[in-house]
């Protein structure tokens, strides 16, 4: 059975923890995100300024070196869709992060399209993927 996750109280609350790690990540804090994160050898992370990492020590590497990459971050989402079944969900938005690079004064943007799928374990719910680019337009072939 699919629904909207409107009424799984558990997957709620797991999105608001997702919302606060991911304003932490802009910061240049990816500790509460990368807690988010399932630490199996399944996981994968297509993006993270580039590159495609697969297993929990090259994901978490990753996220630790993009996260590093940007400070004083704010970022706003917009979902496009969404589906929550009892052990699997996805998520396909937008994204604006609005950040300074390290050590620089003046303010970047990136906006991205993302899709995250996520696991519920024995723990609740957990990030599995995470495809994020920048490639917002339609492009000609």
């Amino acid at each position: 059975m699919q629904n909207d996750g409107l009424a799984d109280p558990e997957w709620t609350a797991f999105i608001a923890k997702l919302e606060a790690a991911e304003h932490e990540f802009a910061q240049g804090r990816p500790a509460t995100f990368k807690a988010l994160w399932s630490h199996g050898d399944e996981v994968s992370l297509c993006g993270g300024f580039g590159g495609v990492e697969s297993g929990w020590d090259k994901v978490g590497a990753r996220l630790d070196w993009a996260s590093s990459q940007i400070s004083a971050g704010t970022r706003c989402r917009e979902e496009i869709r969404s589906t929550v079944g009892a052990d699997f969900a996805y998520v396909v938005q937008t994204e604006r992060i609005r950040f300074c690079v390290p050590g620089r004064a003046e303010q970047s943007t990136l906006d991205l399209r993302v899709t995250m799928v996520f696991r519920r374990e024995e723990d609740g719910w957990r990030i599995v993927h995470r495809h994020a680019d920048s490639l917002m337009s339609t492009q000609p072939p």
